[in-house]
C-alpha cells in the first residue's frame, strides 16, 4: 500500500525521530519534540530542511545521480572516511541498511530511512503511529 506524504511525515516523526504525534482539537497535526516543545507537523518528505534532520539522525549519504538523488542509510551514523564508505559498499552487507533512488532528496531520504527502520525492525509488531 502506497503511504501518502503526510502519513510519511508522521513516521518520520514518530518512528525515526521519536517524536510523540497527535491531532488538535483542530484537525492539525503537531509533533511533541523530546523538550517537550511542539509544532506543527513537518513536511519531511517535501521540505529539504526538515528531512535533513532525518539525514543528521541517521548518518544518511546523499549523493545525486542523474535525474534525482541516491540515499543510503549504513549500518552506523556517518563513515570515518570516503575508503570507508566504499569499503562498506563492496561488502554488500546490507542486512540493516536502506536505500532509495528518487527525483526529489527529501521524499528519497524519507523512503530509505522507512527501508532501514523496516529491516533492523523485522518480526515486530506494528503500533498505531498516532496516540
Amino acid at each position: 500500500m502506497k503511504k501518502s506524504s503526510r502519513e510519511i511525515d508522521i513516521f518520520m516523526a514518530s518512528e525515526i525521530l521519536g517524536h510523540g504525534v497527535f491531532h488538535e482539537k483542530t484537525g492539525a497535526i503537531r509533533e511533541q519534540l523530546p523538550t517537550g516543545q511542539t509544532r506543527p507537523l513537518r513536511s519531511y518528505s517535501e521540505d529539504i530542511a526538515a528531512a535533513w534532520e532525518i539525514v543528521e539522525k541517521l548518518g544518511i549519504t546523499l549523493l545525486p545521480v542523474e535525474n534525482g538523488w541516491f540515499a543510503l542509510v549504513g549500518d552506523k551514523q556517518g563513515w570515518s572516511s570516503p575508503a570507508d564508505f566504499i569499503r562498506y559498499l563492496q561488502k554488500a552487507d546490507f542486512v540493516h541498511s536502506g536505500a532509495a533512488l528518487g527525483e526529489k532528496a527529501p521524499m528519497t531520504i524519507c523512503i530509505a530511512a522507512m527501508k532501514a527502520h523496516e529491516h533492523r525492525n523485522e518480526g515486530l509488531p506494528d503500533d498505531s503511529l498516532i496516540n
